[in-house]
């Protein structure tokens, strides 16, 4: 008896073997595979949390380190997100009776003037201030804008959020 249910068992494995072959082979289908391996990019950029600056402004260092792996054609771009003011207006404001401010302006790395003019509508969101193709440290220059209504002798604060990601290479 047992041998019969074993040459049963071994007939069923055949025959559900043979369609199966046969399925490939009617077919003919065959799968070309390949792989290409990328890396994520990784660096670190460091921006000072704060920076103090008197009439004439201050430079500001802005350094990129641990850089790998960064795609050909891309940057790492440093640009403006945002201020602490209405419609991110870059301005700094002093605790003064009635309150004043200044504007202030952001020369980038490349020479660009970055500034915000409500009167005017520049803005100031979404433009560069440095980029980066590897490990290198860059400097904007922060300057106040010293018009309208001040006052000497006060701290004026405020606060400017920036950007980091990678971007096309012009």
């Amino acid at each position: 008896m047992k041998k019969k249910a074993a040459i049963l068992l071994m007939s069923a494995l055949a025959v559900m073997a043979v369609p199966m072959g046969a399925m490939a082979a009617e077919n003919g289908q065959e799968q070309q595979i390949s792989v290409t391996l990328t890396a994520e990019p990784k660096y670190t950029v460091t921006i000072p949390a704060s920076v103090s600056m008197g009439n004439e402004g201050t430079y500001v260092d802005v350094t990129a380190s641990d850089v790998e792996n960064l795609p050909e054609g891309k940057k790492i771009s440093v640009t403006i997100a945002g201020t602490d003011k209405y419609r991110d207006q870059m301005i700094v404001e002093a605790e003064t009776s009635p309150r004043t401010s200044l504007r202030y302006q952001i020369i980038s790395d490349d020479g660009e003037l970055i500034e915000t003019n409500a009167s005017t509508g520049a803005v100031g969101v979404g433009k560069e201030v440095v980029s980066f193709d590897g490990n290198e440290t860059k400097q904007y220059q922060i300057k106040p804008v010293i018009a309208g209504r001040y006052e000497y002798g006060v701290a004026y604060t405020g606060s400017i959020t920036f950007g980091i990601e990678l971007a096309d290479v012009e």
